[in-house]
């Protein structure tokens, strides 16, 4: 009898465990048919409850494979009729055609409460959570991936601007290009330019983009500058993109641009030199001296009497410190490495307030 009765409270202790346990599904509620080659699409996951399952908490960070590329978009959580709702947005883009399998995997972190107020009021010597842990494997999703040959795609426009068409020689003309819109902007490579005789200057592209459900949106810029000593053309830049609202390669070309280059300065258009028995101009260039020896004798005597001047000294961050602890947080906040071997002095006591003070001043004057 008594071990029936044991069986029975085991049996009873299973039931009442197993009968709280939360439970979950992974479902994916839209997903892209299929894509071409450096086109993005959206696969939504969602994760569903049981219950509220506010001890439990999902690590999805998805990464991609050498088959595609894949990033988290947006996700939200959320308690729909008393059920907690995880929605995952995967941005997920192919990198070769064909039948690509995407397989991610996420990590569902499960803790209790008792863990939670243990490690909360450190309840016997606790300093973290208990968590267990399940891997999960998501549902696969394949997309049919069609053949693209171009590095860009999504929807793109091309503008080129030049600030000037005509300069003189070594004058530079600042070329700017601009890349807008929705795509795969992150694979943009710089454009080449080169032009015969013309020395050309370059920034890094700018980038103002962001995640979008196509890929990326936003705007590339970029600048260059063009030195030159006699005339030169620009020519047309272009930009091949797959268009992914026709399925087809659109190419934007700019018109080129010609720069006329004028000479900087030429012997007949100097001004003729005065005829020595001319001497309007000698007492016109004699005044033009006296002027000039005047405003530098001027600012010899200026520079000399700042010398008197008293100079007001500039503050430094630990003029206020008090107490050599005080120093020493000041010093260490400040990260300079010069610093280390007076906060080392400071605290041994090998030195005092007055002494690493100086020291700092020699410090700052080197």
């Amino acid at each position: 009898m008594k071990q029936n009765l044991g069986r029975i409270g085991a049996l009873l202790i299973f039931i009442a465990t197993y009968a709280g346990a939360v439970t979950y599904q992974w479902s994916v509620e839209q997903s892209p048919k299929s894509l071409y080659v450096q086109q993005s699409g959206v696969i939504r996951y969602v994760c569903t409850f049981d219950t509220s399952a506010a001890e439990y908490t999902v690590e999805f960070k998805p990464t991609g494979s050498d088959l595609y590329k894949a990033s988290i978009l947006t996700q939200s959580d959320k308690i729909i009729a008393g059920k907690r709702v995880l929605t995952f947005d995967v941005l997920v883009r192919p990198n070769i055609d064909g039948n690509i399998p995407i397989k991610l995997n996420a990590l569902v972190r499960h803790t209790t409460f008792a863990s939670i107020e243990n490690a909360t009021i450190g309840r016997d010597n606790v300093k973290k959570y208990d968590f267990d842990d399940e891997a999960v494997s998501l549902p696969i999703v394949t997309i049919t991936t069609k053949p693209n040959t171009t590095i860009l795609s999504g929807e793109l426009t091309l503008n080129v601007e030049v600030d000037k068409r005509s300069v003189i020689a070594h004058e530079p003309v600042h070329v700017s290009i601009f890349v807008r819109g929705t795509g795969n902007l992150d694979k943009y490579i710089p454009y080449e330019l080169n032009i015969s005789g013309v020395t050309i200057f370059r920034e890094l592209p700018m980038r103002d983009i962001s995640l979008h459900s196509a890929g990326y949106s936003g705007e590339i810029r970029e600048e260059l500058a063009l030195v030159a000593d006699k005339n030169f053309i620009i020519p047309p830049i272009s930009l091949e993109f797959f268009d992914t609202n026709t399925h087809t390669i659109k190419k934007f070309q700019s018109q080129s641009i010609a720069i006329e280059v004028a000479v900087g300065f030429q012997k007949e258009n100097l001004l003729d030199m005065p005829v020595i028995s001319d001497y309007s101009g000698w007492k016109k260039y004699s005044f033009y001296a006296l002027l000039i020896g005047f405003g530098v004798g001027l600012g010899e005597v200026v520079r000399r009497l700042l010398k008197y001047l008293p100079r007001k000294k500039s503050k430094q961050f630990w003029d206020n410190s008090k107490r050599p602890k005080e120093l020493v947080m000041l010093l260490a906040l400040n990260g300079d490495k010069r610093y280390e071997a007076i906060i080392e002095e400071l605290e041994a006591g090998k030195i005092n307030m007055r002494e690493a003070k100086q020291r700092l001043k020699q410090e700052e004057n080197q």
